[in-house]
Parts: C-alpha cells; structure tokens; sequence
C-alpha cells in the first residue's frame, strides 16, 4: 500500500509538471498573445464612428475583451494562425457575460452577481496585459481608435460608483493574480480538464483511508523483541503512524481544492459553461456553482506599501550602521523603512483623481499653477528640466517639511485649547478628521515613492542608477545638514531658513529645493485644512504619474514577493490607454512652454 501512494505521489508530480509546461514556457506565451492579439483586431469594428459602433462602459456592451473560446488552426495567406471565432457560440466575451440571463451573472442582480462578473472581466483584462509581457508589444499595445474606449472603460465602468471606487482595485487584483499565476504556474489552464487530478486525488484518498483502517493497523500487536516505544501500555508508535496518514489526507485535500477546484481559474471555466449552456441555468446547478465562488483560497497581494522617510533618517542609528556595512548594504531595506497596511482612504485617494482627471494624467504642476501655489519663477528655479526620480524628491523633502510643520503647529494648538469655543468644537473635529485624512494621504504615498526611489527603483520610469543615487545622495546630504537638530522642529526651522534664502544651494540640492516650495506652500496656503488637501490630491495625481511605464518585467518579477501598489496602478492605466511614460525626453518643460502651447491651441481653435 505505502508502494501504491508513492507511486501516486510521482503521477501527480508528473501532472504538476505538465500545468507548468503547459502555462508558462515562452512557447505558451507566444501561443496565448497570438490568439488575444489576433481577437482584439475585431475592437476597432465597435468604435463610435467605425461602422456605426457603440459602446457603453456600464453595461459592457460593444466591449469585446476576450474570456474563453475555441481556437482554431489554420493557414491563410501563407501564415498560420490560431484564431478564436468572433461572436460564435463557443466564444465568451465580457460583453456576452454582462448579458447572460441567469441568476448566477445576471446585470442588475445582488452584490455576488457583480462579483463573479468581475472575476470573468479581471480574467479578460489579464489576457490583455499579458500583451505587454511580449517582445513585440513591451511597453506599447496599440488597437487604432481605442484610447477613448478604453478610458472610458475605467473612469466610465470600473469609477462609476462612487459609493464603491475600490472595485477596480479588486479587479486589477484578481487580474494580477491571474498573471501571478501564469508566470509561476500554480495552476492549470482554463482548457484543461481536471479529470486526471480528479482521479489521481480520488486513488490517493481511497488508499490512504484503506491504510488508516487496515487490518494490519487496527489488529497491530507487536510480537517477540519489538522496537516499538510503549508508555504506560500505549503504542507511540502506532499514533504517529495514524496522526501521519491523518496529516497526508488533509494536506491532499486541501491542496487539491485550494489549486483546483476553489482557484480562480476553475471558477472561471465553470462560469463560461454556464454562459454557453442555457440548460444549467436553474438552481440546481447554480446553488453549487455560487458556494464555488464564494470560497477563496489564495490571495496574490499582500496589501502593505514600504515606508521611507529621508529627513527621519538624517540620524544614523549605529547598529543600523554597523549592521547596514557588515551586510555591504544588503539589509538597508528592512533597516530603514516599514511595512503598512494600506488604508482605503489611500486607495480611494488616487482612484477618486483618476476619475476626477478623466484618464488623463499630467504631472499636476498646471493645476498647481491655476490655483496660485506655484508660480513661474519657481517653477523655472525647482522644477524645470526634472525627470521623474527629481520631480519625486524634490516633492517627498517638501512635504516632509510640512509635516514637520504640522508637529509644530498641533503643538501651539494644544497650549490653547482651552481657550476654544464650546460652539466652534463640533466644527473643529469635522475639520481635524479631515485634516488627518489628507495628511494621512500625502505622507503615505510621499514615503512610498521614496521607498520605490531607494529600494524598487526598477518600477519607477526613470534610470534606475539616477533613482538610486539621489536617494543615497539626498540621505547623505541630510545626514550633514541636519545632523546637529536635537528635534523635528529645529529640522523644520533651519530647512524653512533654508527655503526663504530664494536660491538653490547645489551643495544641498534637492533639501534646498524642497524647502523652497515648502515656503511657497506655507506662504501660499494659509491653513493646515487645505494645504494638506492640496497635497493629498497631488501625490496621488503623482501616483498615476509615475504609474505608466515600461518597466513590465520588473512589475511581474515584483509579484513573486507579494506585489506592489504601484503595480495595481500599472495595470489599471493600461486598460485605460495610458501605455507610455508620461514625460517627455529631457523631463519637465516649463510651465511658460506648455502655457504657450495651450494658448496657440486655443488661437488655432478660433
């Protein structure tokens, strides 16, 4: 019997192997992106003006994304292609999931119907991404005349409720995890079946059982000299070997259901055949099929950003130190930032400026201009020419510089607290609740840019060795220059000293620079209420700025240790279009160019 397991232990290897091979090589890329690409030519037919197309983000019609189809092999024109047939019977867009009469994915239904909906569409969306993994189409996927359709996808479709922003985030995370998967092939493809596992699972259940409750168990009573260990007349022995064979059934078991029955790609292969097949639209089909969606496993995010603060660490510790250089360095990501659980406020921040922006990001200086907090001086003097890791500093020192201003100011409050009106109370809570929301906002996204800076320079869009160095070089420079403050309030005195100079010292760059919009900031902006909300809303403007890139790679290697936030935000621009870096060659151009171009826009206009 032991013999028997083993030899069902190497066929369910063998069966792992062959979902490896089967997912992951690059073969089984190339194969996957030649279907989706060849699928997606049908898009452009359902653009407005193209044919009469519509298309409505809500209900997903005109929509044509790709869940499940047969493929079909053939050559044509001296090439051979693997084409799923558009609008068959056999083929399952999003759009004919959104239309689907069932209870089960019915539009309009309860909270589940949209959720198993979703997990289709996130499926759909990962074999779109998964575009961007091939060599032909890194950083760059281009469907004619989509740009709006796609925008309009997110901030239309996904951003629609506003009562329920984060649901795009819980789509893309389904999408990641679907890509996840792929890459590190825990799990099957949708077009396999399940039966050689299913019968392997069942031989392995009915042996190990058979061997728990064996005769030879159950009757064991050792004879002559015996090695067993007895205490008190009781065979140790014998209840290990049980507790063993007790432990090999539920590791099976929960194997079996975690990786196949209860994954996201069975549920979606269950899902389709009910699409396609009317006849098991009834509850004695559905009741299963809806507690198989409900049970989830495995989750691919971890759900926590990296933390880095430049100016808190302008005092070396010195067993940091000793341990950062006996590790050549190699432990300076865990010695110098924290991990945290991201809030929804955070979240919400940046989904409710994508939404805000239709799509279309910038890197928010025009509008810091339209409101009066930058103006072109300063914008020549600390933010012309920088290229992403400069514009991220140069912010990250400033808004470091307010929070240690808003230490100061709660300090001043709180000696005259006593003096405050029972009337203006009530108003000022609702103030304070606000107040700590926004900063919350900006200084949690600000040290998550500086942790990407220092620690994952890769996913940000802008020379990885440049990105590293100003994080280095920036910490070295406050090392010095603020190495003698005892507080964060002398901190903040001498670096506001430092702002209200009206130049740039190059000795302490990007200090200097930060300081002096810094200044601008507290000069401009005379309560903490709205500073704080300028700052929120521009750091999460920042997010999306720095989101699109064409670092693919980096973000699918990043997925092996729990994934980022930024990656989310990646993904998510994707499908709304916004595919390129965002910048230009050679960084920001000034504020006075792109006012002259808007204005020769609005002259060629009339």
């Amino acid at each position: 019997i032991l013999f028997l397991l083993w030899c069902l232990s190497v066929v369910r290897l063998g069966l792992r192997c062959k979902a490896y091979r089967s997912t992951c090589r690059s073969r089984g890329l190339i194969r996957e992106n030649q279907v989706m690409f060849e699928y997606m030519k049908y898009e452009p037919l359902n653009s407005p003006g193209i044919q009469g197309g519509v298309y409505n983000a809500e209900t997903m019609e005109g929509y044509i994304y790709l869940v499940d189809g047969k493929e079909v092999k053939k050559v044509q024109y001296g090439e051979e292609v693997i084409r799923v047939s558009y609008r068959e019977p056999e083929t399952v867009d999003v759009a004919r999931i959104w239309q689907c009469k069932g209870k089960l994915l019915q539009y309009g239904g309860d909270k589940g119907a949209s959720r198993r909906r979703d997990l289709c569409l996130s499926f759909a969306l990962f074999r779109i991404l998964r575009l961007r993994f091939a060599v032909d189409h890194v950083g760059n996927i281009f469907f004619p005349f989509q740009s709006d359709k796609c925008r309009d996808f997110v901030v239309k479709g996904l951003l629609s409720d506003d009562e329920d922003l984060d649901r795009a985030f819980r789509v893309v995370e389904a999408e990641l995890g679907f890509l996840f998967d792929f890459f590190y092939a825990r799990y099957p493809s949708i077009k396999d079946t399940l039966a050689p596992d299913l019968i392997v699972y069942a031989a392995i259940l009915a042996t190990s059982i058979f061997t728990l409750f064996s005769p030879d168990l159950l009757k064991y009573q050792p004879t002559g000299v015996s090695a067993n260990i007895f205490i008190h007349g009781f065979n140790l022995d014998l209840l290990v070997t049980r507790l063993v064979i007790v432990w090999y059934i539920l590791l099976e078991s929960y194997q079996f259901l975690s990786l196949f029955i209860f994954s996201d790609w069975h549920k979606v292969k269950m899902l389709c055949r009910y699409v396609r097949k009317e006849s098991w639209h009834m509850a004695l089909v559905e009741i299963p099929l809806k507690v198989l969606c409900y049970f989830t496993f495995s989750k691919y995010w971890k759900g926590s950003i990296g933390q880095y603060f430049i100016l808190d660490n302008a005092h070396p510790h010195p067993v940091k130190s000793f341990l950062s250089w006996i590790s050549l360095e190699a432990l300076d990501s865990s010695l110098m930032t924290k991990s945290i659980s991201l809030p929804l406020d955070v979240r919400e921040a940046v989904l409710r400026q994508l939404k805000a922006i239709a799509g279309k990001v910038t890197d928010g200086r025009m509008w810091l201009y339209e409101m009066g907090i930058v103006d072109l001086d300063l914008d020549r003097d600390c933010l012309l020419g920088h290229t992403y890791a400069r514009y991220i500093m140069t912010w990250h020192i400033a808004t470091s510089i307010c929070s240690y201003g808003k230490e100061v100011a709660e300090l001043n409050a709180r000696k005259q607290a006593a003096e405050l009106i029972a009337s203006k109370q009530e108003n000022a809570s609702k103030e304070a609740v606000e107040l700590m929301k926004n900063h919350a906002v900006a200084t949690k996204l600000s040290g998550y840019c500086a942790y990407l800076m220092a620690f994952k320079p890769d996913l940000v869009p802008d020379s990885t060795y440049t990105s590293l160095s100003m994080a280095r070089g920036t910490l070295h420079n406050a090392r010095e220059f603020l190495g003698k403050c005892k507080s964060n309030k002398e901190k903040y005195d001498k670096l506001i000293a430092l702002g209200k100079i009206q130049s740039t010292n190059h000795e302490v760059r990007f200090l200097s620079e930060g300081a002096r919009i810094a200044v601008y900031l507290v000069e401009k902006i005379k309560t903490e209420e709205e500073r704080w909300r300028v700052l929120a809303t521009f750091w999460a403007n920042m997010m999306l700025w720095i989101g699109s890139s064409d670092r693919a790679v980096a973000h699918a290697t990043s997925m092996a240790t729990g994934g980022e936030f930024i990656t989310l935000i990646w993904a998510l621009l994707t499908h709304a279009y916004v595919v390129d870096k965002l910048q230009e060659n050679g960084g920001n151009s000034g504020l006075h160019m792109q006012l002259n171009k808007n204005q020769d826009g609005q002259e060629a206009t009339s």
